[in-house]
């Protein structure tokens, strides 16, 4: 699933990425959320689950890692 940078993401839309990513291991998507992410300027994606633009920026994070374009 592709989304356009700063488009809004649903948390059902980021459940999917996270299930998918991860395999449905619910133990390492918590892992995750809970990791200070350097290109979220350290920030916890836990805290970003709030609201759509957020939600948008973990799934892009997601994206990135999946294909490697993570620094």
């Amino acid at each position: 699933m592709q989304m356009q940078h700063n488009q809004a993401c649903s948390k059902a839309q980021l459940e999917q990425e996270l299930n998918a990513f991860f395999d449905n291991d619910t133990a390492k998507i918590n892992e995750w959320l809970d990791t200070p992410i350097p290109r979220l300027g350290g920030q916890y994606p836990r805290s970003m689950l709030a609201t759509d633009d957020k939600r948008a920026e973990l799934f892009q994070v997601l994206e990135e890692m999946k294909f490697g374009d993570l620094v």
